[in-house]
């Protein structure tokens, strides 16, 4: 489209009357149209391009769910539209892109956008024409996600913890799950454990079988197969994800957890099936850690239990404020990791549960964004599905689905969009900025590139350096969930600014301001 554009341009120049080398460049850009017109693009005729000229605005007009798309390079984006009455509606694309209509000569329908890879930044020329034969077209950009790495999309880890019971373990919630942007799950029931690890496949997601500690125990209890049977089926199946043995243990229990560790890793030395220990929020009492200090607590585990992955739950999030040693259980898990070089799991709460106030995309973005800013590889939503102990989950144990589960479904939409920044990253340095607890280092000048002159925030927030195949970003989390927050940043040479959908925009030197909502993050990339 960008030579159509030159060309149209060249006209308007002749007829201003423009110079001889002008004219000689115009010469060219008509033998480039003829070559356009001529070039076979997938599922729309050649003939379309000589009517191009023909085409006006009038009455009927187009309006689409958004003004903007993004889609990964090899993959497709689905465009929803409708029109004030039943039209014809039909689809140009170009650099190697293909379009399919579904839903045409009625009011409404579907355009299903299909990328090549490498791909390149398009327009989608889209016409509509009623059968009176009154026409009107609309350019739609796309937009290509990460197009300045070879990197096509990469989901970060979400996992729904505590799901399926025998009676909902169907295939629909299976897939209402992958719809919802999980992309891994726990598994508890001993009596339908094969089955679910089989839907999981289904819908490529992953799972987490529990084999709560005493790990023989738990199976004997259930009067189900022992645990050396279950895990002789269990790791040939290609959806499992690992075991987890126990749930926030003390570190008075550390000989028998490393037992029980030791004899699943001997029954399935696998390294893609780690076992899984959740550990305490320092917020625990000295008694539940079993030492006086919260970094040793974590340190131990990661030792003596040579633990292939950290993981902690924590919900900061109460009416009306934030738990206060939630930084500090950050700070201690992710200095644990970066020590032993290994990854660490982080938890959000998506449910109500005691007197923590009920989920909103605001308070999920605070939780899981700042989780994705100090590095954690995997964030898990607790309780996917209601438990006794919560009345209000995304899917309640009848099977029925809350706003909750669209509440998720919204934030892991926008999370995986930008899974290339966080997947698989390396966090150097995290900072604070104006710091409230003593467990955190406050920003400074220096901590900043060269790229970029000052960074302020109106109110608290995390300020982390991310680096991923060989990319360099800096990423602001409004630490408020109430409250929207101004960013300004005064840039010394061009960066770019990543939105919701995965999308780069330069971001040329001077400063900016940008709305921060609560708990949002703005990604910057810089060379």
């Amino acid at each position: 489209m960008k030579k159509l554009y030159i060309i149209l341009i060249a006209v308007a120049l002749i007829a201003a009357g423009c110079q001889k080398e002008e004219k000689d460049q115009l010469e060219q850009l008509q033998k480039d149209l003829a070559a356009f017109q001529q070039e076979q693009i997938p599922g729309v005729p050649d003939s379309q391009y000589s009517e191009l000229s023909e085409y006006s605005s009038g009455p009927l007009s187009f309006t689409f769910e958004k003004n903007r798309y993004a889609v990964d390079a090899g993959g497709s984006v689905t465009l929803s539209y409708t029109l004030e009455e039943a039209a014809e509606v039909s689809v140009i694309v170009r650099e190697g892109w293909t379009a399919k209509v579904s839903g045409s000569g009625s009011k409404s329908g579907t355009i299903t956008l299909t990328a090549p890879d490498p791909a390149v930044v398009t327009d989608l020329i889209v016409t509509a024409t009623t059968p009176e034969g009154r026409r009107t077209t609309t350019v739609l950009p796309v937009m290509v996600r990460d197009p300045y790495t070879d990197a096509t999309r990469t989901d970060v880890a979400a996992m729904g913890y505590y799901c399926f019971h025998p009676g909902i373990a169907t295939d629909y919630h299976f897939q209402k799950m992958a719809e919802c942007g999980m992309n891994m799950l726990t598994i508890e029931s001993v009596d339908n454990w094969k089955e679910q690890l089989e839907l999981a496949h289904k819908y490529g997601l992953k799972g987490v079988l529990f084999v709560n500690g005493p790990a023989g125990d738990y199976y004997r209890d259930q009067n189900s197969t022992s645990l050396s049977e279950i895990i002789a089926v269990a790791k040939d199946m290609p959806a499992l994800a690992g075991y987890q043995i126990y749930d926030e243990p003390s570190t008075l229990n550390i000989g028998q957890i490393k037992y029980e560790k030791d004899r699943i890793e001997e029954l399935d030395p696998n390294p893609a099936h780690p076992v899984y220990v959740n550990l305490h929020p320092s917020s625990a009492s000295k008694g539940s850690l079993g030492v006086d200090d919260y970094f040793e607590y974590v340190e131990t585990f990661v030792t003596e239990c040579d633990l292939k992955f950290i993981t902690f739950d924590q919900y900061p999030v109460y009416a009306g404020f934030m738990d206060p040693s939630w930084p500090r259980s950050l700070a201690a898990v992710r200095e644990s990791a970066l020590r032993h070089k290994i990854p660490f799991w982080a938890f959000t709460l998506c449910c109500r549960e005691w007197n923590r106030e009920d989920p909103t995309l605001e308070n999920m973005r605070l939780q899981c964004n700042t989780n994705l800013a100090y590095g954690a590889q995997v964030n898990q939503f607790f309780v996917y599905r209601a438990t006794s102990g919560t009345n209000y989950a995304p899917v309640m144990a009848d099977g029925t689905y809350t706003t909750a589960y669209d509440i998720c479904q919204d934030y892991c939409t926008e999370m995986h969009n930008r899974g290339y920044v966080f997947a698989g990253s390396d966090v150097p340095k995290v900072r604070k900025y104006m710091v409230i607890d003593s467990w955190s280092e406050s920003l400074s000048l220096a901590d900043l590139p060269p790229q970029i002159n000052s960074l302020y925030t109106s109110r608290e927030s995390v300020v982390s350096f991310v680096e991923n195949k060989g990319n360099k970003y800096m990423v602001v989390v409004n630490s408020l969930w109430n409250w929207t927050q101004e960013v300004a940043i005064d840039v010394a040479d061009m960066i770019y600014v990543i939105d919701h959908d995965g999308v780069f925009t330069e971001l040329q030197p001077g400063i900016s301001r940008f709305p921060l909502e609560g708990g949002d993050m703005l990604v910057f990339k810089y060379e």
